[in-house]
């Protein structure tokens, strides 16, 4: 029988823990001792997570070890649902009513964008944004925004199922499409027009988590004769306003104790309907 700290498996998640605890990352003596390890094997294991993007060294003279991009964003695509709607909420609510139209929070889940939390403007419902739902990776604004930063990997696992021409402007074609992504990256924000159904619109922009990357995007979306009574370079900047508290909120992961969000989050959940015009656009 092996013991259970003596198994392989155990000693790494041992040494995940011991990092995830510190604020600051933590050396290679400093693991080996809180995981009762000699410092030879605590190297070992630090090197084959690092080596698996697990962890990062800070590279410096005192090496310090912290987790890594890979591990903190399969941490976000596995988190709790619940948790990220109640959290980013309020601030959802807030830029709905500045914006007067629907808004919403996408995140990257594998290689597949699916919506997780969606707001509408007091004044009345504009359209839903139904959590759950997978967007569509060569129209959707939400898509293109998170796509447009990921590997090559990511983005041609998520182009390669069926990519239906749902109107006269949607692209279809591959070099189209990558164009698309290539204009998201040099304007920082993507763009729906027409593309999944005539007459609707979306604008979207990336979130840019430190240490994770883009694996959420922030958008709004409705009907372009509605979303262009403004230019869109304004509506631009309130959704860039809002990428800091939203950024917080999602690193924190610290839910807003909110009684009239969570209200409003039930309120939605019991009036999602089969389908509409403004789930589909996002």
């Amino acid at each position: 029988m092996i013991r259970k700290s003596e198994a392989p498996l155990e000693r790494y998640f041992s040494a995940l823990e011991s990092i995830a605890a510190s604020v600051d990352g933590r050396s290679v003596s400093e693991v080996a001792q809180s995981c009762d390890l000699p410092v030879a094997t605590a190297h070992r294991l630090l090197q084959n997570l690092q080596h698996a993007g697990l962890v990062v060294s800070s590279g410096s003279k005192r090496r310090n070890y912290r987790l890594g991009r890979r591990l903190l964003r399969l941490l976000h695509a596995g988190s709790d649902t619940a948790w990220l709607t109640i959290s980013v909420q309020p601030i959802l609510d807030k830029l709905a009513n500045e914006i007067a139209d629907t808004c919403y929070l996408a995140r990257l889940v594998g290689h597949e964008v699916v919506s997780v939390a969606w707001a509408a403007p007091r004044d009345g419902l504009r359209g839903y944004v139904v959590p759950g739902h997978t967007l569509a990776p060569h129209v959707a604004a939400s898509a293109k925004a998170i796509l447009a930063f990921q590997p090559q990997t990511i983005v041609d696992k998520a182009l390669s199922g069926p990519l239906p021409k749902l109107t006269a402007r949607t692209k279809t074609k591959r070099k189209d499409i990558d164009k698309d992504y290539r204009t998201v990256r040099e304007n920082g924000y993507a763009t729906c027009w027409d593309e999944m159904e005539v007459g609707l619109g979306a604008i979207a922009m990336p979130i840019h988590l430190p240490e994770i990357g883009v694996i959420y995007s922030l958008g709004t979306a409705g009907l372009i004769d509605r979303l262009t009574r403004r230019p869109v370079t304004e509506t631009v900047a309130l959704l860039r306003a809002a990428l800091e508290p939203m950024t917080r909120a999602l690193r924190n992961r610290e839910p807003v104790d909110e009684p009239e969000a969570k209200s409003r989050i039930r309120e939605r959940l019991a009036m999602r309907p089969a389908d509409s015009p403004a789930r589909r656009v996002q």
